[in-house]
């Protein structure tokens, strides 16, 4: 049984027809034995193998993956997961996803919440939506869960885990005193809503500019004093450390960027981020790996050719598997403008499908045009003088028993088969455009 059957089958075995309702009812120890029975399932047939073309061969941060973290807001999610498909099907070999059902079993039957549970909802319909590319090994989960003999535990994981612990400190130190210094943290209660934190700052770091984080249960000390005080109440800088309130910010980058590299380092992959300041944070912690972004490639795809961006997702994977050697072609030779610049940010990006990539879609289409219009005007011409021919022919009455005669006696045998070949040569147009490197990103164009 290949994964989609097999996953589709746990979904429906366990779920019915209704998986918001049966996860929302469902006891904590089911949650947890579904989440395991999704993450070994996926665990199997995700196993990697073989060493992968690392320019081609991406892991996808948390936002990209369809995850809460920066802002769980369904309408975010969808357009995270949309860049993700379109940064697949258009350039990748395989993008592997955070996979948020393995998180659930790493947390343990214990841990699970309604924020578990909200979760295991978003990563099935997350896993719906992107079961086109799944089913054709362009989008995978990856796995963190990593099992190692002592041996290699010592030698390979040991040294890494070190390493990263090593960055992860580092990061932190460096993100909290930027965020000390630019960021603003306040308290409230929301009609309705009850209490909550809003966090201002950059939007490199924070999404949208703004976060709120609302509380529930019983309240921390330091938040449970303020209920009485003048709202909202504003953090100072000296409170925000010493509460360690920068870490509900600061704690997902670090594991996010964290699950990356040790899939970079076990696996061969690079990093995929939408975030400029997470792209920075990751070419730092690792140079040696390439660092793509999602947004960048596809704002620079939607500003010059926006047909290809608005394809049919279906429309566009047929494609890729017909024309497989057009778009290796067109592959590398964008990756090879990009990867000149050292840098992927969207101005770069941009200005590449613009003043190199977009005149050669223009040429082709330049080319196509006048191919057509000469072979068309030649073919109008050789049909019109031919049918002539044989109606001037027909009037006077002098048609012999073989037609085909009077038809050559009076040259139009040599203009219909003329006629003909012209008509061939409207039919090898597209023969004439693959010798272009971006053939098959004109012909998505199309």
């Amino acid at each position: 049984m290949d994964f989609i059957d097999e996953f589709n089958e746990i979904i429906s075995l366990w779920l019915g027809d209704d998986s918001l309702e049966a996860i929302s009812n469902a006891s904590a120890d089911d949650i947890f034995e579904l989440a395991e029975k999704m993450a070994l399932s996926i665990r199997y047939h995700f196993h990697p193998d073989g060493t992968p073309n690392r320019n081609f061969s991406f892991i996808a941060n948390s936002s990209l993956s369809g995850g809460r973290h920066p802002c769980s807001y369904s309408e975010c999610r969808i357009k995270k997961l949309d860049e993700l498909v379109s940064f697949s099907s258009l350039y990748a070999d395989e993008v592997y996803i955070q996979n948020p059902f393995e998180e659930v079993l790493i947390a343990g039957p214990e841990s699970v919440n309604e924020i578990s549970r909200q979760e295991l909802i978003y990563g099935i319909y997350n896993y719906i939506y992107l079961k086109p590319l799944i089913e054709k090994g362009i989008i995978k989960y990856a796995q963190n869960m990593v099992a190692l003999c002592q041996k290699h535990s010592d030698t390979l994981a040991n040294p890494i885990s070190a390493e990263i612990i090593r960055k992860e400190n580092q990061l932190y130190s460096l993100l909290e005193d930027q965020l000390a210094e630019r960021c603003t943290i306040s308290f409230d209660i929301g009609k309705g809503a009850g209490p909550f934190l809003k966090f201002e700052g950059p939007k490199g770091i924070i999404d949208h500019g703004v976060i709120y984080l609302h509380l529930s249960g019983e309240l921390p000390e330091a938040i449970s004093r303020l209920m009485d005080k003048n709202l909202p109440y504003i953090f100072s800088r000296a409170e925000m450390l010493s509460e360690g309130m920068l870490s509900l910010i600061i704690d997902p980058i670090i594991k996010d960027l964290s699950n990356q590299e040790w899939h970079s380092a076990f696996y061969g992959t690079s990093y995929l981020c939408d975030n400029p300041t997470q792209m920075k944070i990751a070419a730092k912690l690792n140079s040696e790996s390439y660092a793509a972004s999602s947004s960048a490639f596809n704002k620079g795809m939607s500003h010059c050719l926006p047909l290809v961006y608005a394809k049919d997702l279906s429309a566009i994977v047929k494609l890729r598997e017909k024309e497989g050697e057009a778009f290796s072609v067109y592959r590398d030779k964008v990756h090879s403008l990009l990867k000149s610049t050292n840098r992927w940010s969207e101005v770069e990006v941009a200005e590449a499908f613009r003043d190199q990539i977009l005149p050669e879609i223009n040429l082709i289409d330049k080319k196509i045009k006048d191919w057509k219009l000469k072979t068309r005007e030649s073919l109008k011409e050789k049909v019109i003088f031919s049918t002539g021919a044989v109606s001037i022919g027909l009037y006077a009455g002098m048609l012999p028993p073989n037609i085909g005669q009077l038809v050559a006696a009076i040259g139009g045998g040599s203009a219909i088969a003329g006629a003909v070949m012209d008509y061939n040569k409207t039919l090898k147009d597209r023969i004439e455009a693959r010798s272009n490197d971006f053939y098959f990103l004109w012909q998505a164009n199309q």
